[in-house]
């Protein structure tokens, strides 16, 4: 299963129309905040797959197609055998203090962490054992991915990621525009 991981557009709805169109076979798209206008045309493209969205510090009181604001700030899933911990990140203070957030997912029992909101492309892997700084012992292998952002990167070009979900493994990656 392929997914396309999206944070941050701010109003570039076509960088994101661009990006679905480069990836017609992706399963799916996790958009991460910040731009959830930018989303509802692009939302019907994906009738039949997945479409999950979380709200970011810039989109304040959303009101979906349907009327409802059904997008909270934090999303738990599980696809396939993984269980992916969504976010936008703003709430746990990622762009000063990561580990915490990582700490976080991994007392939840997530596999992969995607996070938006610091329009850095970045990934990290955390193996199980001691790791962070506090001491904590991962109990398992946490995967942390951040895309970047499609509106306003930080020291690169708009930035998206993919996420391949295989029996027994995990392939993240960036693309660009």
């Amino acid at each position: 299963m392929t997914y396309l991981i999206v944070s941050d557009t701010h109003g570039r709805r076509d960088r994101l129309e661009e990006v679905v169109r480069r990836n017609p076979g992706a399963d799916g798209l996790l958009f991460l905040g910040d731009g959830l206008r930018d989303t509802e045309e692009v939302r019907t493209m994906f009738a039949g797959r997945t479409w999950e969205a979380v709200k970011g510090n810039c989109d304040g009181f959303f009101l979906n197609s349907s009327g409802n604001s059904g997008v909270t700030e934090e999303l738990f899933l599980t696809l396939g055998e993984y269980h992916i911990l969504m976010m936008h990140g703003h709430t746990h203070g990622v762009k000063g203090d990561p580990e915490r957030v990582v700490r976080y997912a991994s007392e939840r029992g997530a596999d992969v962490l995607l996070y938006g909101h610091t329009h850095i492309a970045q990934e990290n892997y955390y193996p199980a054992g001691p790791r962070l700084q506090d001491g904590y012992c991962l109990p398992g292998a946490l995967y942390v991915f951040t895309p970047g952002s499609l509106g306003e990167p930080r020291g690169g070009k708009p930035s998206y990621g993919v996420m391949e979900l295989r029996r027994g493994g995990i392939l993240l990656s960036h693309g660009t525009l």
